[in-house]
């Protein structure tokens, strides 16, 4: 056991290592390592009990996932992801079946049997796209449309496949009025065993007061919620979901009920449950928990990995990998029509379409008796193995080739250009602002990220201090004579300004907000200080969390 625990860790290690360094994705080296490592090691119990630890490793992975999901974000694209989560996933399917029953009718597939081999590979891996997409300056609207539907429709392909498609090879047969019930119901007590999970535990957090405790609670919960949801047959991962979006609503509200009433629950709701920093750690270590759950699930999936197999039906593996892709750009182009992005979206979610482990757990809940079980597992594992090293290097080269369109794309997320002047005047994006003399706010994140890679290596401190001024004429005469040679004054987007001090602890940095708010007559200073771990998006929290103090200097480390 000590042995498979060190391979797991080394796994993640080396995946890791070479996606911080080489950048290659950490699903490739990982599974490319894992295959290697069973060569040389009996590592048959993951493959033995391939479903029994994917479902184990689901809600460790999950919540990270989640936790990184914005709820405005969320709610203001809900109708994109809604279309891609359950109406692209239904409208690939139905396509998938009929290209196939026309394309091969001597094979007189039925379709319960056709809906058990496409559904599973309806599920995207989240985990695969976030690493690549991390890699890459592209807008947030589309990293969103990306990784939302790689969350949602996990769901929508295990529904359609565990109470659809199941019964259908097993004989039942399903009429649409009591579907409609079975599906309503099931969605339903989903849904409600989340929020009962959720409610319970936020307030177990809130009883808690030690940090490793109240860690521990965001897990039990998560576990509950999908344990629960499993033992009475609805979707355990729709409760994970609802769990922790309910327990971030509610986080997210603490402190805003003192207009209600001064009831003992408004108060107990009042009542701060942790800090900022602290969920925002918490956040960081869910983040490391899931990397070594990928780790397992990767070592898993190589280890069901039959070569022979594969090769047996790799014409068929060929063939659905092809048309599924195929019919995936066909589903996610009108999204990006009626939404009005530039075509290039929909190259991306194309190849963003990388499949996972979860496809795998689906086609191994195929009965024994299934007398296309053999050649569905090998299919899908097949596809799943393919997408991760073809769809991976296609979106990868496909990002590079279009870097400097979708940096394009990046600044309209900043009002920094617009419209055709913006596409003459890309190379100007390097330059300053020539009313506050600020760098724009892409070439500012830009500034900020390799100064949190310098801080990785040499492990130098470095602070952000923001402030909101609607006043850009006079910025650059304020903010410049007090800055270092070493320091980088940029905006945030129209009203928000923003000083990067390198080589600075929190000591230095208040000294220089001190300064600061002298020059700019009193105006609230929010610092941020970068602690290891820190991703652009915690350290662009931590100063939003300040601004929404009454503190003149607002720190948060």
């Amino acid at each position: 056991m000590l042995l498979l625990f060190t391979l797991i860790l080394l796994v993640v290690l080396l995946s890791r290592f070479f996606e911080q360094s080489f950048k290659i994705p950490f699903a490739l080296t990982a599974i490319v390592s894992a295959y290697l490592t069973n060569m040389i090691f009996d590592l048959s119990a993951f493959g033995d009990h391939f479903p029994d630890i994917v479902y184990l490793m689901l809600p460790i992975i999950l919540i990270p996932d989640v936790l990184g999901v914005s709820r405005s974000e969320l709610k203001h694209n809900l109708s994109a992801i809604l279309y891609l989560s359950v109406f692209a996933v239904l409208i690939s399917i139905t396509l998938a079946i009929l290209a196939t029953q026309l394309l091969t009718p001597e094979q007189q597939l039925t379709t319960g049997v056709l809906l058990a081999l496409f559904t599973p590979l309806m599920a995207t891996d989240v985990v695969s796209v976030s690493a690549i997409f991390s890699k890459f300056k592209l807008p947030e609207k589309l990293k969103l449309y990306a990784e939302g539907e790689s969350l949602f429709n996990d769901i929508t392909a295990m529904i359609i496949f565990f109470f659809i498609a199941l019964p259908l090879i097993e004989g039942q047969t399903l009429q649409t009025s009591s579907l409609h019930l079975v599906l309503g119901k099931l969605f339903i007590e989903s849904i409600l065993i989340g929020l009962v999970a959720g409610m319970v535990g936020y307030y177990a957090f809130k009883f808690f007061t030690d940090n490793v405790e109240q860690f521990l609670t965001l897990y039990i919960m998560a576990s509950m919620a999908f344990i629960v949801g499993e033992h009475l047959q609805v979707s355990g991962m729709l409760g994970v979901v609802v769990t922790i979006l309910l327990f971030k609503y509610l986080f997210d509200k603490e402190g805003q009920y003192k207009k209600i009433s001064t009831s003992v629950l408004t108060q107990f709701l009042n009542t701060e449950s942790t800090s900022d920093g602290n969920f925002r750690a918490y956040r960081k270590e869910a983040h490391y928990l899931g990397l070594f759950a990928n780790g397992v699930i990767f070592i898993a999936i190589a280890n069901v990995v039959d070569l022979n197999l594969l090769w047996q039906y790799h014409l068929a593996i060929l063939a659905v990998f092809a048309l599924t892709t195929l019919i995936r750009f066909l589903v996610v182009t009108p999204l990006i029509w009626w939404r009005m992005h530039p075509f290039r979206w929909a190259g991306v979610l194309t190849f963003a379409g990388m499949k996972g482990g979860l496809a795998i757990i689906m086609v191994f809940a195929l009965p024994d008796n299934f007398v296309y079980k053999e050649a569905f597992m090998s299919i899908v594992v097949g596809v799943v193995i393919l997408s991760m090293f073809v769809n991976t290097a296609l979106l990868m080269v496909f990002l590079r080739f279009n870097s400097e369109a979708f940096a394009l794309d990046k600044a309209d997320d900043h009002n920094t250009l617009s419209g055709e002047e913006a596409k003459q005047q890309l190379k100007k994006l390097l330059q300053k602002d020539a009313q506050s003399q600020a760098y724009n706010a892409l070439v500012f994140e830009e500034l900020i990220e390799k100064e949190m890679a310098r801080s990785q290596r040499y492990h130098a401190p470095f602070a952000l201090l923001a402030f909101e001024s609607d006043k850009a004429s006079i910025m650059g005469q304020a903010i410049l004579p007090i800055l270092r040679k070493s320091d980088y004054f940029g905006r945030l987007n129209e009203q928000r300004f923003c000083i990067l001090t390198t080589h600075s602890d929190i000591d230095s940095a208040i000294i220089v907000a001190q300064k600061l708010r002298k020059r700019l007559g009193g105006k609230q200073i929010s610092i941020a200080e970068y602690t290891p771990g820190d991703t652009l998006e915690l350290l662009y929290e931590k100063l939003e969390a300040g601004f929404k103090t009454e503190k003149a200097i607002a720190i948060e480390i």
